[in-house]
């Protein structure tokens, strides 16, 4: 079979950016949403992605000139990496955060109590009123 050659002047072809704003809008903006999102993920893991646009095209029998448009974005978005936990064992075989053999320091807190405290500051410092003794100089 001979390949079909394309009458069509390249000077009179609708350009495909024409055609999704026109007669597609909807592919566009979906389009669009996808790239962004495939951007963004591999941006946020340095691992290669894919967007694929497919538009399946069908002359409808019978109706000169119309044409049935089947279409279908997808994107194969890279997966995050997952970090690692380290647990201990404990002597009843669980699991926890802390090593059950090492002794614990006085006066030492533990990132989850420091974001406690943290949190406990910002609290205190954004409601100063509260404070007995402590005024606003403005």
């Amino acid at each position: 079979m001979s390949k079909l050659i394309n009458p069509t002047l390249k000077s009179r072809r609708q350009a495909f950016a024409d055609f999704l704003a026109n007669s597609a809008p909807f592919l566009g903006e979906e389009a669009t949403e996808a790239l962004n999102d495939l951007v963004h993920a591999t941006t946020e893991t340095g691992k290669a992605g894919s967007l694929t646009l497919t538009i399946k095209m069908k002359p409808i029998g019978g109706k000169a000139g119309q044409m049935e448009l089947d279409t279908d974005v997808k994107t194969k978005l890279p997966a995050p990496t997952k970090g690692r936990t380290i647990l201990f064992t404990t002597p009843d075989n669980n699991l926890q955060r802390s090593d059950p053999r090492q002794q614990t320091l006085d006066g030492v807190r533990d990132v989850s109590q420091e974001s406690i405290a943290q949190k406990e500051l910002r609290q205190t410092a954004a409601a100063p009123e509260q404070q007995p003794g402590l005024r606003v100089v403005g």
